[in-house]
């Protein structure tokens, strides 16, 4: 089973006129490989484990996730999610969530300690944070999940005494993650978000390319508020997908052979609200 049962919904998205993007870093450490990119003009939906684990034995993953036009406040989604961890283990305990503002905006960070999830036979220990945006309730989530141990209290684990390395181990990779969700995690607007994007394109969309290369436009040539849907089509030709959802709708590129994946998501006139570059992971 890939996703735990109470696993939000996701998707990430910037208006025009805020240009809103979501900062969410390469994980630290070893490398990591995308499993699940989804997206419509409805949700994105990323999924991303570290490189030498395989989908049928998921032990860690790293979630990003949201709700196009979804206002709700992040403190009462949070809430909402912990509940839903309670009734799907057979026993948990949580932490928040806990409540507080970046870059003017509201977000609310959580942690679920879950034993015998129902179904799967797992203990999960969830990491959580969720971001207000202007238009869209954003959420990342860092999971690690091992098989169930019989008698396991929530968010308490005995090591024997021969395993002190691996109770170390732990505590410094849920250290980690606690600290990469609150500290690096984020949603930007204006300059901000200009940073990001600028970013994001040099690493996710292969930076050895030189500037003068003309795929570059795929990344770099288009405005969000000012570009339009008829533009970026005369520029790059028929998109390979092509998604609707009421007045929004969503253009999927390839670039490299297909290594990475631009996609476009335009207003109900048609005006580009925000682009975003995917590297597949080989």
């Amino acid at each position: 089973m890939k996703h735990i049962g109470w696993i939000a919904v996701s998707l990430a998205l910037a208006s025009a006129a805020s240009a809103e993007t979501l900062s969410v870093p390469p994980y630290p450490g070893a490398p990591w490989k995308e499993i699940t990119h989804k997206q419509d003009a409805r949700q994105l939906l990323i999924e991303w484990i570290p490189a030498d684990q395989n989908e049928a034995g998921i032990k860690d993953i790293l979630t990003e996730q949201a709700f196009y036009g979804n206002t709700q406040d992040p403190g009462e989604f949070v809430r909402g999610f912990l509940a839903r961890v309670g009734g799907a283990c057979r026993d948990a305990k949580v932490n928040g969530p806990k409540l507080g503002s970046e870059n003017g905006h509201a977000v609310a960070y959580a942690q679920a300690y879950c034993v015998g999830q129902k179904g799967a036979d797992k203990d999960v220990d969830i990491f959580l944070k969720a971001i207000a945006g202007h238009d869209a309730l954003y959420v990342v989530q860092r999971e690690f999940r091992r098989p169930a141990e019989p008698g396991a209290m929530p968010g308490m684990t005995v090591f024997p005494k021969d395993q002190k390395d691996a109770a170390l181990a732990r505590l410094h990779a849920q250290g980690e993650a606690d600290h990469f969700l609150v500290d690096k995690v984020r949603l930007c607007d204006g300059a901000c978000a200009d940073a990001v994007k600028d970013s994001a394109a040099k690493s996710d969309a292969a930076s050895d390319a030189p500037k003068s290369d003309p795929d570059s436009d795929f990344i770099n040539g288009f405005v969000n508020g000012k570009s339009t849907k008829a533009e970026i089509r005369d520029k790059l030709g028929a998109p390979f997908n092509e998604s609707h959802m009421g007045n929004r709708s969503v253009y999927m590129y390839q670039y490299k052979d297909g290594a990475v994946i631009v996609t476009y998501l335009f207003d109900e006139h048609d005006v580009l609200l925000r682009f975003r570059a995917y590297a597949k992971n080989q």
